[in-house]
């Protein structure tokens, strides 16, 4: 289904992206949790939501999301519309509810794919054929939100431009995301840091902190020490850890209270 068609469905407003409405979909995503759309698998799909803050921007593209549509007549601030417009994601606006937008799309055959696609193992590109080992750091403080994600947007391009598989990519991005949004929320500051061979990518979030009390209880689903104003943005739903962890070959964390987290990911080229 093209944008310009869904436009027409939904009636919205397009925000910006008009040179772009012959972009063809084939899926949607709907939720209002950052947590709920960093975990989604679809491809090629469009995003439904709520939240209107320069994270959704970062978030969906992450994701690689084809275009976002901002329900109940939400309109994000011009920054906002700014940043999509680097990024090439096109904005929509429309009227109705999520849960109506959603069943309005179903009905008129944007259903997905229902057949789980599966990922087999390529062969490395040529361009990473004479690649050894790259490593990027990166400084990320606490409550700075407006470069919250900048750090593994960068690292994103990065990888696409030396040809990782684009399926990869996506685990990566979403993992360190992840990562550095728990290091912007719960830490003083920290380091996120790649580690890009032939065979495999290493992402590392080392921060200091509060350190986590309880891990076992920390990587449940849900469980969240997140305050109310970082839910309000659609953060602290439980499922950052959980996340990394489901977007990993290789998964270890370590912590130490009263001084901070560890979390080493591996990621299979």
């Amino acid at each position: 289904m093209k944008l310009s068609r869904i436009k027409e469905i939904l009636k919205a407003d397009v925000l910006w992206g008009e040179e772009l409405l012959d972009i063809e979909v084939s899926n949607a995503c709907g939720a209002d949790l950052i947590s709920d759309i960093l975990a989604d698998t679809k491809t090629n799909a469009v995003l439904l939501t709520g939240l209107t803050h320069r994270q959704i921007i970062q978030t969906a593209s992450m994701s690689d999301f084809a275009a976002i549509v901002f329900v109940r007549g939400k309109v994000p601030a011009s920054d906002v519309i700014e940043l999509a417009k680097q990024q090439k994601l096109p904005l929509f606006s429309t009227k109705y509810p999520l849960y109506e937008t959603c069943g309005i799309l179903y009905r008129e055959g944007l259903r997905g794919e229902l057949e789980k696609l599966a990922c087999s193992p390529e062969t490395l590109p040529k361009e990473q054929e004479t690649l050894q080992v790259m490593k990027l750091n990166y400084e990320i403080y606490g409550n700075d939100f407006n470069n919250a994600g900048k750090a593994t947007e960068q690292a994103k391009k990065i990888l696409k431009q030396i040809g990782v598989d684009s399926a990869a990519v996506r685990k990566v991005s979403i993992a360190a995301y992840e990562a550095e949004m728990n290091i912007v929320i719960h830490a003083e500051k920290g380091n996120l840091i790649f580690n890009i061979t032939p065979k495999y990518i290493e992402v590392i979030a080392d921060d200091t902190g509060p350190g986590i009390a309880d891990i076992e209880k920390a990587m449940q689903e849900g469980y969240s020490t997140a305050p109310a104003r970082i839910r309000e943005l659609g953060f602290g739903a439980g499922m950052g850890l959980p996340n990394m962890k489901k977007f990993s070959d290789i998964f270890e964390i370590s912590s130490v209270i009263g001084k901070g987290t560890k979390v080493r990911m591996i990621i299979n080229l």
